[in-house]
């Protein structure tokens, strides 16, 4: 279902919670911080390519749930989504990824074009989505924990934890490692680089929501 790979998707942005004249990763994740703070999408747009970012996390979360699904079979028996074959997930995320991508665009644009909270998510739910979002950047915090930086590309090892809120308790405390790319002097954000470790704790906070939608 899509929520899973929406849900993925959605729950590693939570760790986007400068600038001399030279360039660095790390200014490129401020600027992140910084374009999602305010709602900037120009601004964003000089540190990622949410196409490609979008496309790239989006393939890489359905490898990582090909590779464990009968453990979520097992694990989620009430999960229709979990109850074919790993075949079936291959097939049916390639089948749906430019549904699921179009909805991802919806909810950034919604994000960005500040739309109001619908009062449930039948009536807007790529607004609701967005709202969503922002409730959990506000309750999460972000903490560089390790930055490892090469000729053209970088890692940056984030520690995330939830404030005492309810989404925040939800999110707990996790560990990013965003990989950057060296293009014309300027450091962008190009993919999640431990999605394998992350795959199996966001499927399990994905399963939450699943189950009180």
């Amino acid at each position: 279902m899509i929520k899973k790979v929406l849900a993925i998707i959605i729950l590693a942005a939570i760790l986007f919670a400068g600038c001399g004249k030279e360039d660095s990763p790390e200014t490129a994740l401020n600027d992140l911080k910084f374009a999602l703070a305010e709602r900037d999408l120009q601004k964003l747009a000089e540190r990622v390519n949410l196409d490609e970012f979008f496309s790239k996390t989006y393939d890489a979360a359905t490898i990582e749930l090909v590779k464990n699904y009968d453990a979520y079979k097992e694990k989620y028996p009430d999960d229709p989504y979990f109850q074919h074959s790993a075949e079936f997930i291959t097939n049916y995320n390639a089948e749906h990824k430019n549904l699921h991508l179009e909805f991802l665009h919806g909810v950034a644009d919604s994000y960005f074009a500040k739309i109001p909270e619908p009062a449930t998510p039948e009536e807007n739910p790529t607004a609701y989505v967005a709202n969503e979002f922002e409730k959990i950047r506000q309750a999460t915090n972000a903490a560089v924990k390790e930055i490892s930086i090469g000729e053209n590309y970088a890692v940056i090892t984030l520690d995330v934890t939830g404030d005492n809120s309810l989404r925040g308790k939800f999110i707990g405390q996790m560990t990013f490692k965003l990989a950057f790319r060296k293009e014309n002097g300027r450091w962008l954000l190009d993919k999640i680089e431990n999605l394998d470790e992350l795959t199996p704790i966001l499927v399990d906070k994905a399963e939450i929501i699943w189950v009180n939608l």
